[in-house]
């Protein structure tokens, strides 16, 4: 059935209330009954009925079957990995490791822009997985960061641009085979386009992957100079004048260091080696499932990044780091074993408003993906009456929007570069290939930065300990402000593939180093006078 402009309604009405009201899993709810309304034509008990199925779905209990179908379960493996994680960061925060490691760090980190710049640096280390990334950094670096009166609003912003802008620029990782999946099937190294070879066209795309890399430029920038504006213009200024990191007192979640006691008796070592662990266990499992020749299967190391299954790989690391983990604190006697129950439970409470986030997203995505097929719709209000040097900005743009709606990037990708590559080969301009991949790839990372309903940017303010909305609201005109300068370096793009695709890329990235690094500076200017009077005014209150 096509629900033709009903299916932009779900995605609307939880986006919309997640600005008005600040109450995501309401706002999400909303948009869930909205969708599961629509489809049912207004029945209300199908529509409850649809509801909990797609729920049980998403959660992955419904197909539970054999240790096969379990090992499927991408979803289920994500939840218990969270859960797994908020039980070792207890762990941690018992046995000392995360004051010990803040102590550390407060020696050899001496500024601000230090904390701010070790943040940045960690997440681009850690590149194998968004999600992995997103919970990780923010773990490791509050301390640091909270020391130094980061704002949690900033530190999540840090955290999530180096989560999907940077597992994009990856040659390997989680997102890879993704990628490469969606141009095989998109017939990349067969009939006409079998000269190119996915894994290449993919590497190319880096290259003109902007909004990525303008993203990054964006953050070093944001760090090194100190100018922010919009409402993270706000939220800094209080953090560094008042010491309130969370912008008048919100309630946060995720802050377990205050429901724990550390050990006095914890070292940094404490922290580290659990995490080098996990990130060893990881990988190792990444390499596992994608048939490593040195694992019993017949795949290279490069082969086997692209066919791994790092959901799998992500929970069955936590299994054995939180065995390693347990048994080091056990050994150290950091921990008795009566605390681990109420510890344990401590680290899941900690996760559950996570947990319920990303349910509910999941829930609304298959509504707007499977059933309204919101994203198809989309992409055919894009007309076909354009000329094709302007197709990788359109691409961009239904990219951005499908992406931001829908709050998945992996999906967008399964959408558009099943269209976007067919029609670069059937107007005979193979050499727009690669600037069309990048131009899907980055619009779908902006959107999939921007949205409400994203699960990167929930684990981004759940890895933060920041209040979700407020995580949004602040990101959103950085996101946007990089993502309008891509934009136009894709219609520059379009253009100048003739030439080549060195030049079209080195003067796409030129210009948007350029651009952006003018625009920065006047729109912290613009902010500051902005805000002047009014944040003096605030302060007031405060004293």
């Amino acid at each position: 059935m096509d629900y033709g402009i009903w299916s932009l309604l779900p995605p609307l009405v939880a986006i919309g209330l997640a600005f008005l009201t600040k109450k995501v899993l309401i706002s999400l709810f909303a948009g869930i009954v909205t969708g599961a309304l629509i489809v049912t034509q207004g029945h209300i008990w199908e529509a409850a009925v649809k509801i909990v199925n797609l729920i049980w779905e998403n959660v992955e209990f419904s197909n539970l079957r054999s240790l096969e179908s379990f090992n499927e379960s991408w979803n289920l493996f994500i939840l218990l990995f969270l859960l797994i994680l908020g039980f070792m960061v207890a762990l941690i925060s018992r046995a000392g490791g995360a004051v010990a490691y803040g102590n550390w760090a407060s020696k050899k980190i001496k500024t601000r822009k230090g904390a701010s710049f070790s943040t940045f640096i960690l997440g681009v280390l850690i590149f194998l997985d968004d999600y992995f990334n997103s919970l990780t950094v923010g773990t490791v670096m509050k301390p640091v960061t909270d020391k130094y009166n980061v704002s949690r609003a900033k530190l999540a912003y840090i955290i999530d641009s180096t989560a999907a802008p940077i597992c994009i620029l990856a040659p390997i990782s989680s997102w890879v085979a993704e990628v490469i999946s969606q141009l095989t099937q998109s017939g990349v190294g067969s009939g006409v386009l079998a000269n190119l070879n996915p894994y290449n066209v993919f590497l190319s795309s880096i290259f003109f992957n902007s909004y990525a890399i303008l993203t990054i430029f964006m953050v070093i920038m944001i760090i090194w100079k100190n100018y922010d504006y919009g409402p993270m213009y706000e939220h800094e200024f209080i953090a560094v004048s008042e010491g309130d990191l969370f912008n008048s007192d919100k309630k946060v979640a995720n802050n377990i260091q205050n429901d724990v006691e550390p050990d006095s008796k914890g070292k940094v070592i404490d922290l580290v080696l659990p995490i080098v662990i996990l990130i060893f266990s990881i990988i190792m499992f990444m390499l596992y499932t994608g048939g490593y020749a040195l694992f019993g299967g017949e795949n290279n190391l490069a082969v086997a990044f692209e066919n791994m299954n790092s959901a799998f790989a992500l929970f069955w690391g936590g299994v054995i780091t939180l065995i390693f983990t347990l048994s080091w604190f056990t050994i150290r006697k950091t921990i008795n074993l009566k605390e681990i129950p109420e510890l344990a439970w401590k680290g899941f409470k900690m996760m559950l408003p996570a947990l319920e986030i990303l349910i509910l997203a999941w829930t609304i995505g298959a509504i707007i993906r499977g059933d309204l097929k919101t994203g198809e719709y989309l992409v055919s209000l894009a007309s076909d009456n354009f000329p094709i040097e302007i197709m990788p900005a359109l691409f961009f743009l239904t990219a951005a929007i499908v992406s931001f709606s829908t709050g998945t990037s992996w999906g967008t990708f399964g959408i558009l570069i099943p269209i976007a590559v067919p029609m670069a080969a059937s107007t005979g301009r193979i050499d727009l290939i690669v600037p069309l991949v990048a131009s899907v790839l980055s619009g779908a990372i902006y959107g999939d930065h921007a949205s409400p309903i994203s699960d990167t940017t929930i684990l981004s303010s759940t890895g933060a300990g920041c209040n979700h909305i407020d995580h949004v609201q602040t990101q959103m005109p950085y996101a946007t402000t990089v993502a309008s300068v891509a934009f136009v370096g894709f219609l520059i793009t379009g253009f100048t593939t003739q030439f080549g695709l060195f030049i079209a890329g080195i003067v796409n990235l030129v210009f948007g180093f350029i651009v952006l690094t003018i625009l920065f500076k006047f729109l912290h200017e613009k902010s500051a006078r902005k805000h002047e009077r009014n944040l003096k005014e605030k302060l007031k209150e405060y004293n």
